[in-house]
């Protein structure tokens, strides 16, 4: 009875603090851009063309891919994840009906951010996601954009 007891004790202020950083943790907006952002990141992390393969085909505009661009595309995509890494949501920068930009940190600690804006159709995505990486500035204001290194798809 007592090993129980100190069990609980042990156990209740874990899940409590593992939900409040899970509550903490910066989200894509719930929109329809934001459910793009979202899928985007969840294949990016997973740094495997099955993935990349699965969002590219959820994020195909009205304009007909072909074999080779689809598979430009999920190379594109991997290549990108192997070099940077997972990377985690650090802080919504902005967000509207046609716009999210996205602050996101990797394992090396450098950051990133990502902007999706709705392509306009005929496109061969929905959406465009550019991944670029973010700098700071002096004065300690990021600068989301323009830099040079850059991913686009």
């Amino acid at each position: 009875m007592r090993m129980t007891v100190s069990r609980a004790r042990l156990v209740l202020p874990l899940v409590v603090l593992l939900g409040s950083c899970r509550e903490g943790s910066p989200a894509f907006p719930e929109t329809p851009l934001g459910q793009i952002g979202h899928d985007w990141l969840a294949a990016h992390n997973r740094a495997e063309g099955h993935a990349a393969v699965h969002f590219t085909m959820l994020n195909r505009g009205s304009a007909a891919m072909s074999g080779a661009q689809v598979d430009s595309a999920v190379r594109e995509q991997v290549q990108l994840a192997q070099r940077v890494g997972p990377l985690a949501p650090v802080r919504l920068l902005y967000s509207s009906d046609t716009t999210i930009i996205m602050l996101l940190r990797s394992a090396d600690d450098s950051l990133w951010n990502v902007r999706l804006t709705p392509a306009v159709q005929p496109s061969l995505v929905k959406v465009d996601v550019d991944v670029n990486r973010t700098h700071i500035a002096r004065d300690g204001k990021v600068v989301a954009y323009p830099v040079p290194e850059k991913s686009r798809w």
